[in-house]
C-alpha cells in the first residue's frame, strides 16, 4: 500500500480517487446496481459514464454480467464491500488484471479489517472508506488509499471545521444517547419505502481534509474491539429477525466490523411493519440505498430492493428488543 490521504468523507475520497487515475474522459466505470445517488453523481461529475452490473441476492456480483459489460470502452471498476461484508478481492483483482483497467474498492461501509490475507481498502488501485459512518466520535472522516504509485498533494485544501453546534450535538450524543435517541424518534418517520429518500441532498461538496479531532480519534479505534462489539449486536439482531421471518443476507464471523444488519423480508407490507415497529420502539431500521435518479433504473431491481431492510450496528439492541414480535398478517 502506498499511502493514505485522509479526507472529510468516502465521496470526496472517491473524487480525489478517480482525478489521481487519470481515466480517459467520456470512458466507462462499471459500477454495480445497488450504488448510492452520490457515488453516481461523483462519477458523472468527473465526465465518465456508468454502466450498471447486475448483482445477486446476496450482493454478489453476476460475473458472466460482469465480464460481458467489461468488453467496451471501459477504463474502470467500482467493487463495493456491501455493509461491511467482504467481496471476493481475488475475482475482482483478475478481471482487472485481465480487461487492463483500473480497480477501485469502495470499503464504505467497513473499516480497514484483514480479510484472507489482505487488507480492505489496500487491495484495489485504490480504495476509499469512511469511518464517521462507522464510528460514532467523529466530526469527518474519508480515507483514500493509493496502491498504485502515484501521490497527490492535499496541503491545499482545507481542513474540515466542525460548527460548535455540531460540536456539541456530539457531546450530547455521546453522553446521553438515550436522550438523544428519544428526540430522534419523535415525529413521523421518514419513507425508508422510496428509492429516492435522501437522493440529491449531497451534489454541493468540498474535499476537504480530515479535521485533526477525528483523525487522531480514528488512529486511537480497536478495531478489535469495535469487531466483538457488533458481532454481538449482530447476533442479537438475528435472533430478533428469525422470530419475524426475517432472512439475514449476510453470515457474521470474527475481525468483520460491518455496518449493518441487513435482513430480507417476506413482502413489501412486512417491510412497513418492521419499519413502523422499528420506529415505535426507538431502533433505527431503514433502508439503503437512495438511488440516482434516472429513467432507466430498472423497476424489476426496484421490487427486489424493497424487500430488504437494513439494521445499523452502531446501536444498542438489548434482549427486549431481541425478543421483539411484529405482527404479521
Amino acid at each position: 500500500m502506498n499511502n493514505i490521504k485522509y479526507l472529510n468523507n468516502g465521496r470526496s475520497a472517491l473524487d480525489l480517487g478517480i482525478k489521481i487515475l487519470s481515466i480517459k474522459k467520456g470512458s466507462s466505470i462499471l459500477v454495480p446496481e445497488i450504488i448510492c445517488d452520490v457515488a453516481v453523481e461523483v462519477i458523472i461529475k468527473n465526465r465518465l459514464n456508468v454502466v450498471f452490473y447486475k448483482l445477486d441476492n446476496k450482493f454478489q456480483p453476476v460475473w458472466s454480467d460482469l465480464y460481458k459489460k467489461s468488453l467496451k470502452n471501459v477504463s474502470c471498476i467500482l467493487m463495493v464491500h456491501f455493509f461491511g461484508y467482504p467481496q471476493n478481492l481475488k475475482k475482482f483483482q483478475k478481471l482487472a488484471k485481465k480487461k487492463k483497467i483500473s480497480l477501485i474498492e469502495d470499503n464504505c461501509h467497513s473499516l480497514n479489517i484483514k480479510y484472507k490475507g489482505s487488507t480492505l481498502g489496500f487491495t484495489g488501485d485504490i480504495g476509499i472508506d469512511s469511518p464517521r459512518k462507522i464510528l460514532n466520535d467523529l466530526y469527518s472522516g474519508g480515507r483514500l488509499f493509493i496502491n498504485i504509485k502515484k501521490n497527490y498533494n492535499i496541503k491545499n485544501f482545507k481542513k474540515y471545521k466542525p460548527s460548535l453546534f455540531i460540536k456539541i450535538k456530539n457531546r450530547v450524543k455521546n453522553q446521553f444517547p438515550n436522550l438523544i435517541k428519544k428526540i430522534k424518534f419523535i415525529g413521523n418517520r421518514p419513507n425508508y419505502e422510496s428509492p429516492y429518500l435522501y437522493t440529491g441532498k449531497d451534489k454541493n461538496f468540498l474535499i476537504e481534509q480530515m479535521d485533526e479531532i477525528s483523525k487522531n480519534n480514528l488512529k486511537k479505534t480497536n478495531l478489535k474491539k469495535e469487531s466483538i462489539k457488533r458481532i454481538k449486536i449482530f447476533k442479537k439482531i438475528n435472533a430478533f429477525a428469525k422470530k419475524n421471518q426475517i432472512k439475514s443476507v449476510f453470515k457474521i464471523y470474527k475481525n468483520l466490523v460491518p455496518m449493518h444488519f441487513v435482513g430480507l423480508a417476506k413482502n413489501q407490507n412486512h417491510v412497513k411493519k418492521i419499519f413502523d415497529w422499528g420506529w415505535k420502539n426507538n431502533i433505527e431500521i431503514l433502508s439503503w440505498p437512495s438511488f440516482y435518479k434516472s429513467k432507466n433504473l430498472n423497476k424489476h431491481l426496484i421490487k427486489k430492493w424493497r424487500k430488504y431492510i437494513c439494521i445499523p450496528l452502531n446501536q444498542n439492541f438489548d434482549l427486549k428488543n431481541a425478543n421483539g414480535k411484529i405482527s404479521i398478517k
